[in-house]
């Protein structure tokens, strides 16, 4: 466990393992840690870093608003800080978003990029698809009320909602555990931000994206609402040089339900190898 300086923030982050960099970036209400299950099927042929993005958990805040830019700022500033050569960068769901940016920012930092349904949700909307026009509607006012929860103080109403109307559907919530909980409703003040740049297409530079060299894995799950897989199919019709993946099975945190699928998934790709999806 160490801390580093960056941007005027301290960040928390752990490496552990040997052989290129992989770094892992969680999504909102999270940390670090939602990486646990992966991190010990990739530590046999790769040094695995995981961080704590600004304002989560054991990195201090930035400032007020927050944005995935300073995060792939502060990701780019970790990268540099221990050892300059690439990286594989891998994110779920607003760590996505953090990965996209930094292949737009410092791709000279980025090996290969793997991005696990990072929005923008907007693009759902601009999909063509009359049906998805209508999820998206009905999921902004879902998001509005986590943002009204947020603000009147009930974190843990909050991250209730969220899961359960959001991002993994009724009845949820009750099958994490007590850890997973305590950590959502300590990290729900960082979620409003991430929730605006979820939603704005322009959060990430998707021209840029299409332009770049970089290897690049969009990956949703067979079983994530439908918004999130709209919106991850919507930025690989836009990417065409990325390869876009189906997980058979997984929602929207494989990295917590499948992680040995997910992690070969990971290690295929970066190898540059097809690893087919195991579905039990």
């Amino acid at each position: 466990m160490a801390t580093l300086q960056a941007n005027g923030v301290e960040l928390f982050y752990e490496q552990e393992g040997k052989g290129e960099r992989v770094v892992l970036t969680h999504g909102a209400w999270s940390d670090g840690s939602a990486w646990q299950a992966v991190t010990p099927h990739l530590v046999d042929g790769f040094e695995v870093m995981t961080w704590d993005r600004r304002g989560h958990s054991r990195s201090g805040p930035g400032d007020e608003p927050g944005s995935v830019r300073e995060d792939a700022a502060d990701l780019a500033a970790l990268i540099e800080a221990l050892g300059a050569d690439p990286a594989h960068v891998v994110g779920n769901s607003a760590g996505g978003a953090v990965v996209l940016n930094l292949m737009t920012m410092r791709p000279d930092l980025v090996r290969t990029a793997a991005v696990h349904e990072p929005g923008p949700m907007g693009l759902a909307a601009e999909s063509g698809d009359p049906h998805l026009v209508q999820v998206v509607e009905q999921d902004k006012l879902h998001t509005d009320e986590v943002v009204r929860l947020i603000a009147a103080g009930e974190a843990r109403p909050a991250a209730q909602y969220f899961v359960e109307n959001v991002a993994l559907g009724p009845g949820m919530w009750d099958q994490f555990p007590d850890e997973l909980k305590a950590t959502m409703e300590t990290n729900a003040f960082t979620v409003t931000d991430d929730i605006r740049d979820g939603w704005d297409i322009d959060s990430v530079d998707i021209a840029a994206l299409a332009a770049s060299s970089v290897p690049l894995l969009i990956s949703t799950g067979s079983e994530s609402p439908e918004l999130e897989k709209g919106a991850a199919h919507e930025l690989a019709r836009r990417l065409p040089a990325a390869q876009l993946e189906t997980l058979t099975g997984a929602g929207h945190i494989p990295h917590r339900t499948h992680p040995d699928n997910y992690a070969a998934k990971l290690i295929g790709f970066m190898e540059g190898t097809s690893i087919k999806w195991s579905h039990p």
